[in-house]
């Protein structure tokens, strides 16, 4: 016989360890993200949770889905702290917002898992069919709510399979999350009920789903509009420590003229990244814009670039045609990097702080570029995760440009998470995405989603490649993720 204290603490100690395998699964869901790709693995860490909620209570489910989103968030975003010590806060304030939002995002984790606990009762065939459910939505939910942070969503492990340019211009990325997250149910069903020929069918049809040679439906419901245009993605790899120095200015200017000074009269279209002019357009009065524009007029290439905009009191985020003086503003900006929210009550407590954010103003309205005879869709930065709006820019738009500043993330894998979820934006809408950044991953991506041309990171360069716009709608740019609801 053992006493009741021994007991107790055998318990405690087991439920430790099971939650530190939950932890451990879920940082290993990591792997299947960019810059790792091993999607195939992705559906095993998901089967162990869901094997590990088969008989949980709501609370104790709440609980495990929590640790395994610190695991999955803790590990998947840990990079954002890089980018929070691009605004000189230091470590002591940089590591504890990080934690804050991988603490908030694991919410949504352990939301699905409690809510299919208390719809389903333990180690039934509804509970496994519920998991994935729940899970698909609480992705969607993080997908929207509170302005949304789509990162890690599960379809972005199989972006690189042969089922990806299939799926996602049917349902986009939640179809692939749906897929992935049903046969990891399957596999953790017939590991529950020691069911070992439905385990061994459940493997095989994972194996199957991936190796069979699926249509890429992106190209089956677009089409080529007009010939080929030729391009030049010109990456700068600007510090971002100098790149809003006044003194730097000149330098930087310098810098994207001389990389691009081949290709004026050769190519159609340059392109430079995010806020590539450091610089505020008044009205295109500044120097900077008026020689440029100048420039261009003068050349066969359009040139675009990524600069700041101010109209009145609001300065904008905005992609410009530096000749034609044609603009697109960004609409979906980043909490704390481009605006503060809430700002009635934090903005005196960071400035207290000596914490200087950033207060740009959002796009009311969605527009184009023209670019010779197309229309182009110029989603900045940050909004490429958002499939949904990109899925608007893509409707009356040949192709998309989408310009960043990838200095604030560093030498981390979110670069190659901000690739990964460009290449999905592709095949969902059907279009092909010319990606140009600062310190890298500059690409030119096809409508199926591959990389056709890339530049090594964090190195300045040039990109020439060709490319077809296309027209036409995908299912998933008519419909967004209705059908997966």
């Amino acid at each position: 016989m053992i006493s009741v204290a021994t007991f107790a603490s055998r318990v405690r100690s087991s439920r430790l360890v099971s939650f530190a395998l939950t932890a451990a699964v879920g940082a290993a869901l990591v792997l299947g993200f960019a810059p790792w790709s091993w999607g195939a693995l992705a559906p095993w860490p998901m089967a162990v949770l869901f094997y590990q909620t088969r008989s949980e209570s709501v609370s104790q489910a709440l609980a495990r889905g929590y640790v395994f989103g610190l695991g999955l968030f803790g590990f998947g975003i840990a990079w954002i702290h890089v980018a929070v010590l691009q605004f000189g806060v230091g470590l002591i304030l940089a590591v504890p917002a990080t934690v804050a939002l991988v603490m908030l995002m694991s919410v949504f984790c352990a939301m699905a898992l409690g809510f299919a606990a208390w719809i389903a009762p333990p180690m039934s065939g509804k509970r496994f069919s519920l998991l994935p459910v729940a899970w698909v939505l609480g992705e969607w939910l993080r997908g929207w709510l509170f302005t949304g942070f789509p990162w890690l969503q599960l379809g972005y492990t199989q972006t690189g399979s042969e089922l990806a340019p299939f799926v996602a211009p049917i349902t986009g990325v939640l179809g692939l999350s749906t897929i992935v997250a049903f046969v990891a149910a399957s596999l953790a069903f017939g590991m529950s009920m020691r069911k070992r020929r439905w385990s061994i069918l459940s493997l095989l049809l994972w194996i199957t789903i991936l190796l069979l040679p699926w249509p890429t439906l992106s190209l089956l419901s677009t089409r080529p509009s007009g010939d080929a245009i030729k391009t030049v993605l010109v990456q700068g790899n600007i510090p971002q420590a100098i790149k809003w120095q006044p003194e730097a200015l000149q330098g930087i200017i310098a810098r994207y003229r001389q990389l691009s000074e081949p290709y004026w009269n050769s190519v159609d279209l340059i392109v430079w990244p995010e806020t590539a002019i450091p610089e505020v357009c008044r009205d295109g009065s500044r120097a900077p814009f008026n020689a440029l524009g100048q420039r261009a007029r003068d050349s066969r290439a359009q040139l675009v670039a990524g600069a700041l905009r101010l109209q009145g009191e609001h300065v904008y985020n905005s992609v410009f045609d530096i000749g034609s003086g044609d603009f697109s503003d960004k609409q979906h900006l980043v909490p704390f990097g481009e605006y503060v929210p809430f700002s009635r009550w934090l903005d005196s407590l960071l400035r207290e702080l000596g914490i200087e954010l950033s207060d740009l103003t959002a796009a009311s309205g969605m527009s184009s570029l023209p670019v010779g005879d197309i229309d182009v869709g110029a989603p900045i930065c940050y909004e490429m995760a958002f499939g949904a709006q990109v899925a608007q820019f893509a409707a009356n738009t040949q192709l998309l440009i989408n310009i960043s500043n990838d200095a604030w993330f560093g030498r981390t894998i979110g670069l190659w998470q901000n690739l990964e979820m460009a290449r999905m934006r592709a095949m969902e809408t059907g279009r092909p995405v010319l990606r140009a950044t600062n310190t890298g991953l500059t690409a030119v991506i096809g409508a199926d989603g591959q990389v056709r041309k890339r530049i090594a990171p964090f190195s300045p360069g040039v990109l020439v490649e060709n490319v077809v716009p296309r027209t036409g709608k995908t299912p998933y740019v008519r419909w967004r993720s209705a059908w997966v609801l």
